[in-house]
């Protein structure tokens, strides 16, 4: 930046300061008076690229990327804005060189090697296996790039591999997030009892986390430990007495008790944070049937069919099937008297 005015580097560095305090705002006046002192200058081309990276503006980044590069050809920082630039255009073969070249020239950087390796697995080159194993080697131990890759492997629909990078970052720097994301790959690959290790260890981690006590009961009530996930569920809605899936739940299992009274109540609540919560509302007009209050189950059973009309079969039967009930053989009357 030799031959610039003074002023130059103090804006700079005042600008990259409110960029990094999320200061949007602040960093753009502070990049256009640079633009007006220093037009030439490629540090200020590189602000311009990181400001328009942090609002999501790819077109905009890559421009300024790009001048920034005509300017200063081999700064590895600014190939890295135009490599990302070019991602979130959705160009990932444009963002290959930049960042094939990024890493020959700084190769102890791990961004341009997880970001290379991140787009290779997304252009499905079979590349991308030996870009892991050299991550392996040079990277075992950076939490956010393998994140990335985990992120990166499961919307790619690789849900062993992604676990693998999850449990990495979570062993090298446990966080709820990294935890929550192991216990639901692991549920989903229909791993219960090492999901619930996970949710604990989540939990153990962020004891106020009320997603995480949340995913905790859920999972304890797939394994059938159905006391825990009460009372897993209680502590979630202590947390956050807005959880309507907690309040559902709870409604479940103290129907399951035969506690009706307690489970009308629960579904209630449920109903009253999530009008939608269809389930709510059949299993609401259920346990009334139950209880003999024909008329306040059929006006659940309505409130069900409104939000979703393929409720109605279920309806159709539970109205049949308690011992206070009805049998409608005409199902267009059915729905009119539930005021459908």
């Amino acid at each position: 930046m030799s031959g610039v005015s003074a002023p130059v580097p103090a804006k700079l560095a005042a600008a990259v300061a409110a960029l990094q305090a999320g200061e949007l705002v602040a960093a753009d006046q502070l990049f256009s008076e640079l633009q007006a002192i220093a037009p030439d200058d490629a540090a200020v081309h590189q602000l311009g690229a990181a400001i328009a990276l942090d609002r999501a503006d790819g077109l905009s980044a890559a421009r300024w990327a790009g001048t920034s590069l005509a300017l200063r050809p081999d700064h590895v920082p600014t190939m890295l804005l135009a490599a990302r630039a070019a991602r979130l255009c959705g160009k990932r073969d444009e963002a290959l060189p930049l960042l094939r070249q990024a890493l020959a020239r700084s190769p102890d950087r791990a961004e341009a090697a997880f970001l290379l390796c991140v787009t290779l697995l997304e252009l499905g080159d079979s590349k991308a296996n030996d870009m892991l194993q050299h991550l392996l080697e040079r990277f075992p131990d950076d939490a956010v790039g393998w994140q990335l890759i985990g992120s990166t492997l499961e919307s790619a629909d690789k849900p062993e591999a992604a676990l693998i990078a999850y449990a990495r970052a979570a062993l090298i720097a446990p966080s709820v997030t990294m935890h929550l994301r192991c216990g639901g790959i692991l549920e989903v690959l229909e791993r219960p009892v090492e999901a619930l290790v996970a949710y604990r260890k989540a939990s153990a981690l962020a004891p106020e986390n009320a997603l995480a006590q949340l995913r905790l009961a859920l999972c304890l009530k797939q394994t059938r430990d159905t006391d825990a996930a009460a009372a897993a569920f209680q502590k979630a809605l202590e947390l956050d007495a807005s959880l309507a899936r907690a309040w559902f739940e709870l409604g479940l299992i103290e129907q399951d008790r035969g506690d009706l009274v307690a489970a009308i109540a629960m579904y209630q609540r449920a109903l009253e944070l999530k009008p939608q919560l269809t389930e709510a509302a059949v299993n609401l007009g259920i346990c009334r049937q139950s209880r003999g209050d024909l008329a306040g189950a059929k006006r659940a059973y309505g409130a069900a069919l409104q939000a979703r009309q393929d409720s109605f079969g279920r309806i159709a039967q539970a109205l049949s099937c308690a011992p206070v009930g009805e049998v409608w053989l005409d199902h267009d009357a059915l729905r009119r008297s539930l005021g459908i």
